[in-house]
């Protein structure tokens, strides 16, 4: 009766958050398979094969997948991989590891018919859930069909923790049905415990995201931004949310004062904010251009603040900057991953609001290896200190790279454990 409840609860939730992904402008074609209407042959290249069922929500979870997804590849030849994501970000970035003959995908709303649909297309014999994406209905029909289920790069943040102790009982029986437990941290461990996972079934073997490969595809726009910059500083705003943006441009402009060779790149953790973010340049008296409308620029005035309008690309664009300020750190969204543009040995800022990444910002203030700020005033105060001092610059980015060189190894550990879990 319990999970028939918290269908329908699933369901009528759906229904009523649809206007509000179209008002947001985040509606897509695929939107309606979540139900579990699959296209006619998404998955005819995995027929009748062993398949392996990553499931990984976002950005940072579609990068992460990357590293187990090439050990699969080269341990187990013989299985296919499908991954699921459930932003359109996520989607874009899964496609680009995935080859020809692994499928990306929509996750089922969990809802029992929409998972059995895609359960029984898949059939798959190991399901991998990034981080702690905790569906009951995926778990528990997984678990029933036979399908060993496993959660990789572990992580309960504060406020999960909270919200899922109100429903410690009805989790407890999902979380049973979980074969493996594979934590970031002691803390993360900790906690999986307390909401009722197995002892025994819990392993602590790190974080993948230090595993991330800085060996990516280049987009063309790339190229003809590298050109167009010759001679002068780049600083790029990654990821960034509303009420950001705004107070980027104004510290860019009082620093073009001192550095009138800097340039601004501004790439929005949503799109559909584009428009938006070019009047808001525009008002204050700087135009603003599409990295996509590149070609069509013969040069960058010094006024210029580019946009990053493509999904998927802004890792690549952290190899041609100096400076990053990592968003949604400044504004109450939980910051984003700082473990990026450290693979490129990049001079790193981010705010106060890390909440999402906590474990991975604390290790950076403890090595040194970026700069915290808690205002948009220190944050202007840092970007004039770095632009000035190269060597400062390129110390506290050389500090990133290296913490990244020794934090690697949690993917071969995660999957030392899932395959030596598998022939028990």
């Amino acid at each position: 009766m319990i999970y028939f409840l918290y269908d329908i609860l699933l369901f009528f939730a759906y229904l009523a958050y649809l206007p509000i992904y179209a008002f947001r402008g985040r509606l897509h074609a695929d939107i309606l398979t979540r139900l579990g209407f699959i296209k006619k042959g998404t998955f005819d290249t995995i027929k009748g094969r062993d398949v392996v069922w990553i499931h990984a929500v976002s950005v940072g979870e579609a990068r992460a997948a990357e590293s187990l997804v090439r050990l699969i590849r080269s341990t187990w030849p013989q299985k296919r991989i499908v991954v699921s994501t459930v932003t359109p970000t996520g989607h874009a970035i899964a496609k680009k590891i995935l080859m020809e003959n692994e499928v990306v995908f929509y996750a089922p709303l969990d809802i029992s018919f929409a998972v059995e649909n895609y359960l029984c297309a898949i059939n798959p014999s190991l399901l991998i859930i990034m981080e702690t994406e905790i569906w009951p209905n995926l778990i528990r029909l997984s678990q029933r069909r036979g399908t060993r289920v496993v959660i990789v790069n572990g992580r309960i943040s504060d406020r999960s923790f909270k919200r899922y102790g109100r429903i410690k009982g009805f989790l407890k029986e999902t979380l049973e049905k979980i074969s493996l437990f594979c934590m970031q941290t002691k803390e993360a461990a900790d906690r999986v415990i307390a909401l009722g996972a197995k002892v025994n079934k819990v392993r602590i073997t790190g974080n993948i995201k230090f595993d991330i490969s800085a060996d990516l595809r280049e987009p063309a726009s790339l190229h003809q931004l590298k050109d167009l910059l010759k001679g002068s500083q780049l600083l790029i705003a990654g990821s960034t949310h509303e009420n950001e943006e705004e107070s980027i441009v104004e510290i860019y402009k009082s620093l073009r004062k001192d550095f009138p060779s800097l340039r601004l790149l501004i790439a929005p953790r949503h799109l559909e904010r584009i428009d938006k973010i070019r009047r808001m340049v525009k008002l204050q008296g700087m135009d603003a251009v599409n990295i996509s409308h590149l070609s069509a620029v013969s040069a960058i005035s010094s006024a210029h603040v580019l946009i990053l309008d493509s999904i998927g690309d802004l890792n690549a664009f952290y190899r041609i900057c100096d400076v990053v300020y990592v968003g949604g750190s400044l504004v109450p969204r939980g910051g984003h991953n700082p473990i990026e543009p450290a693979l490129f040995g990049k001079a790193i800022l981010f705010g106060k609001y890390m909440d999402n990444f906590r474990e991975i910002r604390d290790v950076f203030i403890s090595e040194v290896a970026a700069i915290e700020v808690q205002s948009f005033q220190a944050l202007e105060y840092e970007l004039r200190k770095l632009l000035a001092s190269p060597s400062e610059r390129n110390e506290l980015g050389r500090r990133a790279q290296g913490l990244i060189d020794r934090n690697r190894g949690a993917a071969l550990r995660t999957f030392d454990v899932i395959r030596g879990e598998a022939k028990e």
